[in-house]
């Protein structure tokens, strides 16, 4: 059947973003980078959110609710219901106290993901319905998405089929407002078997299309895999052959592929409920669905079709686990057709099998549509003894999640570590109370014991002074908890709480606030170590202090690597901040000795002030953060005073980004192709393929654009874009009969040194078809000798897969030539700038010529680009040059200008063997 809360970890990745993109710091921000890398690896993505824990507590509700959401839904879905009971109270209470629907919304779509996991879902559907108004009250469609989904998935496991597809049409459409690719391919593939269900198959066919169209802009090749097994089952029952076994026989080439890729070593158990990121990836899984859903339509001669191909399927695979649902499904089919005896052994035969595979909350959900077949056919006696099996097996399972609940509070108890100390103080200090109380009555009781006795004055005395002893340690006690409320536990100073409440005392008065980071400490960590890592951070805050008290400023631990301080500044005293600045600055000049090594650490300083800046304490600590962002572009220590012009500039690059990611999703960037031509006959060989931007019907130039999608790392999926569309048009050259035109591809550093950027070229030949001898990859010098070890194994593993290699650029750079020779590569391309002043300049004149011949003695053909003169395509034949590129022959051109020049020159060519 259509599993309850299908895919959970399809889910998961929409729970990572659960309270809205929109409204997320920091720390949100990390939770959606760790959805986008690993949100089908519940394990994986545990070990990740971990660290982000504390930060998340010390952050704003928004990153609270969001880390919630992602770390009970990947609790879950691995079956530690503990954590995500924990997690979905906490929520609720966030919800509840600060009357926030999103928090409410998350909390119950939580809530009943762990039903369903539990095999409960009609419990679960009640859960998810309670959580769409409230879903509907937040701008955000990452939440509306979560919500849909789990909608959706309920409405159809309790076989509301026309309900299930409302909610998943309404899913595709938030989706589309978060433009998540991989949100959007997965409620299509939930709506694909319903359509077929339903019998529009055109539909289904067209949506399949659609999940492998979305599925290749995202790094999940189990979309891919569905897509095809959809597809299948679509064509089979639309009755097109040829169709079917195409598209089985392209997923089986496609979960090869993903097997392959997969990583190594142990995987951590999903619930059998959650489905896992191959849900519908196999045929057997497929049918079984399909079968429930025709069942649940009244189509029972259609789903035991589809159950006994299923049943067939998985005797030859010895998949018993699919073979037990299959077998009930045919069983109950058989009921509802009136074959109850045959039927009924059926299906006992199956839950039996489950049964003794130990998967309860399956067993609970065939057990509940086994009742209610038997009921609808008559047989109510077998129904009563079989609801009892349903009633006893859902007791035992809440049972088992109390007392799991119990271990794991115990042994975990992940969500107060941050205030267990403070607690602890609260503990002791209740106790001290009590047994002041407790100790008065006994003083008061023993005064009048001692007084009859005649001893009233020692006992008195010793109670007070005991008293007197408590009344301290309760005084110390209190203390302590103020302190800790207020400190940094790593360094003693104050923390963020104190900082807001100074700024907030400072209101209407003028003062300056500084934020200061220490940079790539991320780094200096990885080298020393986390215990010698907090060494280094009270020496940097010690040294800081010190500076900030000869200026009569404070500091304060804001978080992590983030310091702050505040001064009081009159308006217009620039001179000062810079002064305070420029201390800070050079109290890192000196060298740290941490566990006997001398460590050079650099930070970065931006200051804003109240009210020049900004009216508000928040505003102003806001502009100071951004003023400090603007030093992180330069090396050493670095201070900036904030001003407009960088909020201008921040606000431009911020709309541009958002710009990019649009055009991306919508069509708005376009290659344009620059012809290289060879020399020794005079033909285009191959063509430049060169990024352009229509934004607004106007062109953007890629020297404005592509920094800035460097910086913000939007290069990674833009240089996956621009590869996909290279490698089409070169495939769609050759099977044109051009030949095998070769097209070149730039890649940036970024893009080359992303852990990803491997399987992403493997994807895309393998997706388009091309021949990888018609790619060339142009890769600059700084990309592969920042880490020139590494970059070599890379370097081999392109060349593996037999594409051509290229360093772009060459001479502007600083690559090693011993580097150099180790390097596999193809191609070497002279840069423009020395090619513009062949003829010019001696020296330059010297270097083409030495860098052809160096290149020619490695084995190495050779590109000069930038040429746009007879003169300079002359020298560079007389050097043996092998390529040229340039204005010369070829400006950039749309593909089809580019596919004109080599028409013309195909007809040109016979035109001349006809004479």
């Amino acid at each position: 059947m259509l599993r309850a809360a299908a895919r959970a970890l399809v889910a998961l990745t929409a729970a990572l973003g659960a309270t809205g993109g929109a409204l997320a710091g920091a720390i949100g921000d990390k939770v959606f980078e760790i959805e986008a890398q690993f949100g089908s690896q519940p394990g994986q993505v545990i070990e990740r959110l971990r660290p982000l824990e504390a930060g998340a507590r010390a952050g704003d509700t928004d990153d609270l609710r969001i880390f919630l959401a992602a770390w009970g839904y990947a609790h879950a879905s691995i079956d530690k219901p503990s954590v995500a009971e924990a997690a979905v109270e906490e929520l609720t209470d966030l919800g509840e106290r600060l009357h926030d629907p999103a928090a409410l919304a998350s909390a119950y779509t939580l809530k009943a993901a762990m039903l369903s996991f539990s095999g409960q879902v009609r419990a679960a559907f009640g859960w998810v319905e309670s959580a769409l108004p409230l879903a509907d009250k937040v701008p955000s469609p990452d939440l509306q998405y979560w919500v849909d989904m789990m909608a959706a998935d309920m409405a159809t496991s309790n076989g509301h089929l026309d309900e299930g597809v409302r909610m998943y049409e309404a899913a595709v459409v938030a989706a589309r407002r978060g433009r998540n690719p991989r949100r959007e391919a997965q409620a299509y593939l939930g709506l694909v078997p319903l359509h077929i269900v339903k019998g529009q198959l055109g539909v289904a066919l067209r949506q399949a299309a659609l999940v492998r169209e979305l599925g290749a802009r995202t790094t999940d090749p189990s979309l891919r895999i569905s897509s095809w097994v959809l597809e299948a089952l679509a064509a089979d029952a639309q009755g097109d052959t040829r169709r079917s076994e195409r598209a089985r026989r392209e997923a089986q080439n496609a979960t090869l592929a993903a097997l392959v890729e997969a990583p190594a070593g142990p995987q951590v158990p999903v619930n059998s409920q959650a489905g896992g990121d191959g849900w519908m990836g196999t045929e057997v899984d497929a049918l079984l669905t399909l079968s429930a859903l025709h069942q649940s339509a009244g189509n029972f001669g259609a789903a035991r079709d589809l159950a006994l191909r299923a049943r067939t399927q998985a005797q030859a695979q010895n998949d018993d686990a699919h073979l037990a649902v299959a077998l009930v499904n045919i069983g109950l089919a058989d009921i509802r057709m009136g074959h109850i005896q045959q039927g009924m052994a059926l299906a006992n035969d199956g839950l039996a099998r489950m049964g003794s595979r130990k998967r309860d909350a399956e067993l609970l959900i065939q057990l509940n549509r086994y009742v209610a077949a038997l009921e609808r056919s008559g047989e109510t006696s077998e129904s009563w003894l079989r609801l009892r099996d349903a009633l006893m097996l859902e007791t035992e399972l809440a049972r088992r999640d109390r007392r799991s609940t119990v271990i794991e509070l115990q042994r975990e108890s992940s969500f107060q570590q941050r205030q267990r100390e403070l607690d602890q103080l609260e503990h002791q200090n209740a106790l001290q109370a009590a047994e002041i109380g407790r100790r008065a009555m006994e003083r008061t009781l023993s005064l009048l014991l001692a007084a009859a006795m005649g001893l009233g004055g020692v006992v008195a005395w010793r109670l007070y002074l005991r008293a007197r002893k408590a009344n301290r340690q309760l005084a110390l006690n209190n203390e302590a908890l103020e302190f800790a409320s207020h400190h940094d536990a790593v360094t003693g100073l104050l923390n963020r709480r104190a900082m807001e409440a100074h700024t907030t005392a400072l209101h209407g008065q003028p003062y300056c606030n500084v934020s200061i980071s220490v940079k790539q400490f991320g780094l200096i960590v990885g080298s020393v170590g986390h215990q010698q890592g907090d060494q280094l951070l009270c020496q940097i805050a010690g040294r800081l202090d010190a500076v900030a008290r000869r200026h009569d400023a404070t500091l304060y631990r804001v978080d992590g690597v983030t310091f702050g301080a505040i001064f009081r500044c009159a308006e217009g005293d620039t001179q000062r901040v810079r002064t305070v600045l420029q201390a800070l600055a050079e109290a890192m000049e000196v060298p740290f000795e941490v566990g006997n090594q001398d460590l050079i650490v650099s930070i970065g300083a931006g200051a804003a002030h109240c009210p020049t800046d900004a009216p508000t304490a928040h505003e102003v600590a806001r502009l100071a953060e951004l003023a400090k962002l603007r030093t992180h572009a330069e090396p050493g220590n670095t201070h900036v005073l904030y001003d407009a012009r960088i909020g201008e500039s921040q606000h431009d690059k911020l709309h541009m980004e958002a710009r990019m990611a649009k055009a991306l999703e919508q069509g708005g960037f376009e290659l344009y192709y620059q012809g290289q031509r060879s020399m020794a006959d005079g033909r285009f060989c191959g063509f430049e393929a060169l990024l352009r931007w229509h934004d607004g019907g106007k062109m953007v130039s890629p020297a404005q654009f592509i920094p800035l999608a460097e910086e913000s790392g939007l290069i990674v999926r833009i240089g996956a874009w621009v590869l996909q569309q290279g490698c089409q048009q070169a495939k769609a050259w050759a099977d044109a009969g051009f030949g095998a035109v070769k097209v070149a591809v730039n890649i940036s550093p970024r893009q080359f040194n992303h852990p990803d950027f491997l399987a992403t070229v493997r994807r895309t030949l393998q997706a388009t078809g091309v021949d990888p001898a018609q790619i060339e990859l142009e890769i600059t010098e700084g990309s592969v000798m920042d880490a020139a070890e590494a970059s070599i194994a890379q370097l081999h593993a392109l060349r593996e897969l037999g594409l051509q290699l290229s360093i772009d650029d060459f001479g502007t750079g600083y690559a090693s030539l011993s580097y150099l020779r180790r390097f596999p590569l193809t191609r070497l391309k002279i840069d423009r700038s020395f090619v513009s002043q062949l003829g010019a300049s001696a020296q330059d004149d010297t270097i083409v010529r030495t860098v052809i011949g160096l290149a020619h003695g490695l084995g190495l053909a050779v590109t000069a680009e930038g040429v746009e003169t007879p003169a300079q395509e002359a020298m560079l034949q007389s050097w043996h040059c092998d390529v040229v590129q340039g204005f010369l022959h070829s400006r950039p051109a749309p593909a089809a200008t580019a596919t004109q020049l080599l028409v013309a020159e195909r007809e040109a060519l016979l035109q001349a063997a006809e004479a």
